[in-house]
């Protein structure tokens, strides 16, 4: 089954809609959208998509915090994850700090074990026996030191899983240095002269406007809390629940400047690859074009990327079908990332508070309204997708160094950089 192609390709993306209507009804039981979560979860996991993946695993657990299932697909992946990262360490190790990782493996095993009449009425009987030796495993762990996280930005990120690492230890934390996630080390070219490659500079501009991206969100989310901005203008009242000013402009920036990075990605990769005009691409136009007939081809250069196999490249294209729509195939599950994004760039979006009427809508079609809390809920979710697009970059990078280490031809130089904040003396 291909992950870029054919009518497996095709069924996944109409099951993530089906499941993705499920996870956001708000009419639906816990139950139902815990499922649904839990089985996008596993969808995501066939096309390399694994942080949105293990998102959507602990998503469900909350919801339904019996959900043994959830529990035990997390577990699973995280064990093979911790296997992997000790195994090439010195690939892998800017992605989580394991120990942090493996107390998170522990706890949900205990969940598990509290909860195996789920995973029957979830999964069957046949599937106990598997479950029970994932717990067995997983219950030789030996419990760490609690986490205690004074600084109330830093809680927020650990709780909602927005660090630029999978898990970080309290030490992290308390050194406010958390965000690890790059690439460690670049095979040349001869043409960088002495230069470090820019690869190095589009990762450093992305993580930071991620950090950003994510600290305003912080600073504006909740009505009531004090923020750095200050209100300055006044508003007419436009007698439709609306809500003006500072807090509520940063809010919708947030969110544009989340969404904003997988454009970034795109450059990058195509840098990266030697896709010509790499300056121009963008995350929509960067994987090929349409050609007479409405027959879509790939850039050779990405296409040559899926024929290895590269599983970062793939995760990265699966994104791009879900924000996207097309007359045949309809509209992806998390487009709205997309529309509204657009609308706050190029047109206008009007939040409301409690009072908003749900059939509310534009007469010019100038003006997107949404409520504040599900405009919050977007945003938040964007800048997941961002953080989980910025693993699937790195990823991409790393397998085809890998790749090239093995490719015997030619002189290969390589090139790791040191911190920056050493040599700036901090």
């Amino acid at each position: 089954m291909s992950p870029i192609a054919g009518q497996a390709f095709e069924d996944r993306f109409r099951a993530r809609v089906h499941f993705g209507s499920v996870m956001r009804d708000s009419t639906a039981s816990h139950e139902l959208r815990s499922q649904a979560l839990t089985n996008i979860g596993i969808l995501l996991l066939s096309t390399s998509r694994w942080v949105e993946a293990l998102d959507c695993f602990q998503k469900a657990l909350k919801i339904l915090p019996r959900n043994g299932v959830a529990a035990y697909q997390e577990m699973r992946h995280l064990m093979g994850l911790a296997r992997l990262f000790y195994r090439k360490s010195e690939v892998y190790q800017t992605y989580s700090h394991v120990d942090t990782l493996l107390e998170r493996v522990r706890q949900l095993s205990d969940v598990v074990s509290s909860n195996y009449d789920t995973v029957v009425e979830f999964s069957g009987i046949d599937a106990l026996p598997t479950v029970r030796k994932a717990v067995e495993d997983a219950a030789n762990i030996k419990p760490g030191p609690e986490q205690i996280i004074d600084n109330q930005y830093f809680k927020f990120v650990d709780a909602n899983g927005l660090a630029l690492s999978l898990h970080c230890s309290a030490e992290e934390y308390l050194s406010g240095r958390f965000d690890f996630l790059t690439v460690p080390s670049i095979h040349a070219k001869v043409s960088d002269g002495h230069r470090v490659p820019e690869i190095f500079s589009m990762i450093n501009v992305m993580k930071s406007d991620f950090a950003f991206a994510r600290q305003v969100y912080f600073d504006v989310r909740e009505f009531d809390i004090d923020t750095p901005f200050f209100e300055t203008t006044p508003h007419a009242d436009t007698l439709d629940y609306a809500v003006y000013g500072v807090r509520f402009s940063a809010l919708t920036s947030a969110q544009r400047i989340a969404f904003d990075i997988l454009d970034k990605i795109a450059v990058a990769l195509a840098c990266y690859l030697g896709v010509k005009k790499a300056h121009e691409a963008s995350f929509s136009r960067v994987w090929g074009r349409t050609g007479k007939g409405g027959v879509f081809s790939l850039n050779e250069e990405i296409a040559a990327s899926f024929r290895l196999g590269n599983p970062g490249l793939i995760a990265l294209y699966n994104i791009y079908h879900d924000i996207s729509k097309d007359d045949s195939r309809g509209v992806g599950f998390m487009e709205a990332h997309k529309s509204y994004r657009n609308s706050s760039t190029h047109r206008f979006t009007v939040l409301h508070d409690d009072m908003f009427p749900n059939n509310y809508s534009s007469l010019s079609s100038a003006v997107d309204h949404m409520h504040l809390q599900r405009f919050e809920c977007l945003t938040l979710d964007s800048l997941k997708l961002a953080r989980a697009a910025l693993f699937y970059f790195v990823d991409t990078i790393n397998f085809a160094e890998e790749a090239s280490r093995t490719d015997k031809g030619g002189i290969i130089i390589s090139s790791t950089v040191p911190d920056h904040d050493y040599i700036r003396g901090r």
